[in-house]
C-alpha cells in the first residue's frame, strides 16, 4: 500500500512537472533563477606596477639599502553574488602576500596600505583604501599572509550588466615608491 501511494505521488509530481514545463512562466521562472547563479563577477587582477611595496626608513633617502621591508601581492581568489533584487555585486578578494626584510631583525608590527578598484568601460567608478597589519617575530625574515576583503558591494548600472565591471589591486604607493619599483624592475612577471 505505501508503495502504490509512493508511486501515484511520484506519478502526480511528473505530471504536474510536465505540464508546467510547456508554461512561458515557468521558463521564465527557471531561467530567473538559473541566472542568479550564474558566473556574474566582476574579473580581478593584481595591478603589475603596484604589486609590490618597498617600505622605506623614513630617515633615509629611497634606496635599496634603506628598504625596511618588501610586500608583494603574489595572487588571489575572488568570489561573489549576484542580486537581482537590488541590482548589484557583493564580492569577496582573498588575497595572498609574501613580506620580507632582512634576518635578524627585531620584533615589529606594521601596516600597509592597499587598494580595491572598480572599473567599468576604462574608468574607475569605485576605489576603496584597506589596512593590511602584520608582525614580524624577532629575527623573522619572511611571512606568509592571507587577508580577506569580505563584501565588496558594486552597484550595477541600469545600461550594464554585471560581468562589464572589473576589480583592480594593488598596494597604495607613493610617488617614491612607484618610481623605485620602476628602476628596479619589481614587477609581476
Amino acid at each position: 500500500m505505501k508503495r502504490t501511494q509512493l508511486a501515484l505521488n511520484l506519478a502526480a509530481l511528473i505530471a504536474a512537472a510536465v505540464s508546467l514545463s510547456g508554461c512561458d512562466t515557468w521558463r521564465s521562472a527557471v531561467n530567473y533563477i538559473r541566472s542568479d547563479s550564474a558566473t556574474v563577477c566582476p574579473d580581478v587582477s593584481i595591478l603589475a606596477n603596484t604589486a609590490v611595496i618597498p617600505a622605506f626608513d623614513p630617515r633615509a633617502g629611497a634606496d635599496p639599502s634603506n628598504v625596511v621591508y618588501t610586500a608583494q601581492l603574489m595572487g588571489l581568489k575572488s568570489r561573489c553574488d549576484f542580486s537581482k533584487k537590488d541590482n548589484q555585486i557583493d564580492a569577496n578578494v582573498h588575497l595572498f602576500i609574501k613580506v620580507s626584510r632582512a634576518p635578524g631583525g627585531e620584533a615589529a608590527h606594521y601596516k600597509v596600505p592597499y587598494y580595491i578598484a572598480v572599473t567599468s568601460a576604462g574608468e574607475i567608478v569605485d576605489k576603496q583604501i584597506h589596512w593590511l597589519e602584520f608582525d614580524f617575530p624577532k629575527a623573522s625574515a619572511n611571512l606568509k599572509l592571507d587577508e580577506l576583503v569580505d563584501s565588496v558591494i558594486i552597484p550595477v548600472a541600469r545600461d550594464k550588466k554585471s560581468y562589464e565591471y572589473h576589480m583592480l589591486i594593488g598596494f597604495q604607493l607613493t610617488q617614491t615608491q612607484l618610481d623605485y619599483n620602476k628602476k628596479m624592475g619589481q614587477y609581476l612577471p
